[in-house]
């Protein structure tokens, strides 16, 4: 026996294997392997969910004080002029971002977390593709949140929060071309977009979003003038390229199809043009206002078919200054 095994039974399994003669005996009798890892069929870049800031909620809305200066802030005189000639204050106004709620429910059946119980823990793994899923649809809100002809069910409806694309508006809105016909990225159009955000002058303070065609838009500049770019660490611990001391981060949520109105002003459709566009933020002016944090609810059992759990998040996506954000429209 020790020239064949220490024991009998590999030594019969030995001699089975050596005894088969017919070529679809090794299909038969192949054991099938089945890889644990469940793979999530998306591509997704969380982009603003990674470097916005959260900051707590509280009551019904967020509410941001502003001032408007005065026209001129000031006159040269005589000494015997009267002051009270030139008297002028700025005008102050109140607005408020009303927190809406994102909510999606799971549900798993009793008999496919039996069936698959020596696989995974058929439960867990859909409250965690589920999350990303939960995600995705919140990068999609912060980007077209109530914006025209949104490309997403829900997003243009009232219950949804107000998107960059429908916040940044007027000034804060840079055209790469003339008209609406979509141009490649000029780089001293992307500059103009960051010096129309307010402290730009603080590069640590801002952020370039983009699409993955924006910023290969970005990088095709950069390589046409033979500039370097460079890495910088974020506050969500990974590493990204820069353009002029701005971290540059990707959201798969900002479309490639981009249609302006014929003026070459205003986002006329997300669906039917063929240019991006490209956000600057100030983050001490951009953030994430949070009353309710993104939570899973495990929910009482009312059948016994079924586990069901909720997913649900209360909050707005606030730009506290009007110049705290610019995006530049009709990049190719």
């Amino acid at each position: 026996m020790s020239q064949w095994s220490p024991t009998e039974a590999t030594r019969q399994a030995f001699e089975r294997a050596t005894q088969i003669t017919v070529s679809s005996d090794g299909t038969t009798l192949l054991q099938k392997f089945i890889n644990r890892t469940v793979q999530q069929l998306t591509l997704r870049e969380f982009g603003l969910q990674a470097v916005l800031d959260r900051r707590r909620g509280t009551g019904n809305a967020e509410y941001i004080n502003q001032r408007t200066a005065g026209q001129s802030g000031g006159a040269w005189v005589l000494d015997t002029t009267a002051s009270s000639t030139y008297d002028e204050v700025g005008e102050y106004a109140q607005i408020n971002f009303d927190y809406k709620t994102l909510v999606t429910q799971g549900n798993v059946t009793r008999k496919i977390q039996a069936t698959g119980r020596s696989y995974t823990d058929i439960l867990a793994l859909e409250m965690a593709m589920k999350a990303e899923d939960f995600a995705n649809a919140m990068e999609k809100a912060l980007v077209l949140g109530q914006g025209n002809a949104a490309a997403s069910a829900n997003i243009d409806t009232t219950q949804a929060i107000n998107g960059f694309m429908t916040q940044i508006q007027g000034a804060q809105l840079i055209n790469n071309n003339t008209g609406a016909t979509p141009a490649a990225l000029n780089l001293s159009n992307l500059d103009r977009a960051i010096d129309a955000v307010k402290g730009s002058g603080r590069r640590s303070d801002l952020v370039i979003c983009g699409s993955l065609k924006g910023l290969r838009s970005i990088n095709g500049a950069l390589q046409a003038t033979q500039q370097f770019v460079n890495e910088t660490e974020i506050a969500a611990g990974f590493r990204v390229r820069t353009y002029d001391g701005i971290p540059i981060v990707g959201s798969t949520a900002i479309p490639d199809t981009i249609a302006l109105n014929p003026a070459g002003a205003l986002i006329q459709s997300y669906t039917s043009g063929t240019g991006t566009s490209i956000l600057v933020l100030n983050k001490r002016y951009a953030y994430i206002s949070e009353l309710t944090p993104m939570t899973v609810m495990p929910l009482a059992k009312t059948d016994s078919q079924f586990d069901k759990f909720d997913m649900f998040w209360d909050g707005a996506l606030c730009i506290s200054n009007t110049f705290g954000a610019s995006m530049l429209t009709n990049v190719l």
